[in-house]
């Protein structure tokens, strides 16, 4: 099975996007073989929720591997973008919206200057700034709770157990808006920071412990200040 995983791994790289590439090239991990654990945990989901979307970057990989996937980004003035993008996979679909802890709430959202890929609710932080990243503009948003979304979409999620979450220092507010959804996932891969990237973001160890109170854990620690970890929920 691992060299199964490990060619299977090899092909995707070769024609993918940089989110899978880092996992698999990345040494730092305590796992040995992180990378490993995050194809197999994709391999055997019923589907995807990719939060924070951004133009779909990993669209392929979610084809190639024959799943079901709804993106959700919050910017719309690269919706259309990514739904011309996405419409060549046709079990993949988007729904443009600002994720949090509560409904109808004026937010702020920020747009970066790399094409919006580090855009946020919140404001650039020393170690986004260190390189050279500021934001461009800004747009008002109303926000909206992923338990809402659901029910507004009769999303059905049992088929879509994986999550992958990438939405700038907002991750811990979407879970909250996420409680009733979060009992159906089985595992979440996560952005998430040790240092402020983003002013006021959540940190590691806030995201830990929230999730792990909602019986996920981590198959490994981050050695790095900005990294992704893979949470699957415990037996």
């Amino acid at each position: 099975m691992y060299y199964f995983f490990k060619n299977l791994i090899k092909k995707i790289l070769s024609k993918t996007s940089w989110r899978f590439k880092k996992l698999y090239k990345n040494k730092n991990y305590v796992h040995q073989k992180p990378n490993i654990d995050v194809i197999k945990t994709l391999y055997n989901s019923t589907g995807v929720l990719h939060m924070g979307a951004h133009r779909g970057g990993e669209a392929q990989i979610y084809d190639w591997f024959q799943k079901k996937t709804i993106w959700i980004e919050a910017n719309p003035k690269i919706i259309p973008d990514l739904e011309d993008h996405i419409s060549q996979f046709p079990h993949q679909k988007v729904i443009s919206a600002l994720l949090s802890d509560k409904d109808n709430q004026n937010v702020e959202f920020k747009i970066s200057s790399n094409d919006s890929a580090s855009s946020s609710i919140y404001e650039f932080g020393k170690k986004s700034l260190e390189q050279n990243l500021k934001m461009v503009s800004k747009i008002n948003l109303k926000s909206e709770k992923f338990d809402t979304i659901v029910e507004k979409n009769s999303i059905q999620l049992n088929d879509y157990d994986f999550w992958v979450m990438d939405l700038q220092g907002s991750e811990l507010l979407a879970l909250k808006g996420a409680a009733l959804s979060l009992k159906k996932c089985r595992s979440i891969l996560v952005e998430v920071s040790q240092s402020e990237y983003y002013i006021n973001a959540v940190k590691w160890d806030e995201l830990k412990k929230f999730l792990n109170e909602n019986h996920f854990t981590q198959k490994w620690e981050p050695k790095e200040s900005h990294t992704d970890v893979l949470f699957v929920k415990e037996n």
